[in-house]
This record gives C-alpha cells, sequence and structure tokens, in this order.
C-alpha cells in the first residue's frame, strides 16, 4: 500500500513543483494537497496520514499552527515543516508543535530524501 503524503503549500505553482517532484521521486506516494490549515485538516481527517510536508508562510494560521493541529488529529503522522526563512527560533517552534522536523526550503531536496525514506 503507498504511503499517504499531505503537502500543505499556499502558491500554486510551488505546490505543483513539489508534487511533480515528490511524485517522481518517490512512487508510490499517495499524495494529497492543501492551501491552508481548513484544507489540511480536511484531507488529513479522510485517510490515515503518513506523512505531511508543510510551508510555514500559510494564509490565515500558518504552518507551526497546522502542524500543531495535524499532530493531534494524526499522532504517528511524520511532519516536516518547511520555510524560506530558517531561523533557531523558527526550527524550535516547529519542533514544539510536534514535527519530527523543519527544513529549509533550499534544503528541501538534499534534506527530504531520507526523511521520506524512513516512511516509505
Amino acid at each position: 500500500m503507498p504511503a499517504s503524503l499531505l503537502l500543505v503549500e499556499e502558491h500554486p505553482e510551488v505546490r505543483s513543483a513539489l508534487r511533480d517532484w515528490l511524485l517522481t521521486s518517490f512512487p508510490p506516494l499517495k499524495l494529497s494537497e492543501a492551501r491552508g490549515m481548513e484544507e489540511a485538516l480536511q484531507a488529513a481527517g479522510q485517510a490515515g496520514l503518513d506523512f505531511a510536508l508543510v510551508n510555514v508562510e500559510l494564509p490565515g494560521a500558518n504552518g507551526i499552527e497546522v502542524a500543531r493541529a495535524l499532530r493531534r488529529l494524526c499522532p504517528a503522522c511524520r511532519i516536516v515543516v518547511m520555510s524560506v526563512m530558517d531561523s533557531e527560533a523558527l526550527r524550535l517552534a516547529a519542533l514544539e508543535a510536534g514535527a519530527t522536523a523543519f527544513v529549509p526550503k533550499r534544503e528541501l531536496t538534499a534534506s527530504l530524501p531520507p526523511l521520506l525514506a524512513r516512511v516509505l
């Protein structure tokens, strides 16, 4: 059975590029997409979720809040928070919210494969 991954990213172009990369690099993968908190929680509630990749910069609730809500809804899910920004405070906030890891977007293609490999 393919692993279930939720991609939470507000920008359609970035979401599309990430979707294509994930589906090409990690087949088979059941991929759901969301633009923000409401869609993320709806998608997570519909199926068992193995992994979530959540952008910090979202409309409404930010990615830290989304990670916290996903952790409550799906305790076994591995959550990676990503951002174009990188700071110790942001990393700590992501981990305190229940994320498995924080990855700057510029390091995503190098850092995400080993994290996903553990899940897949």
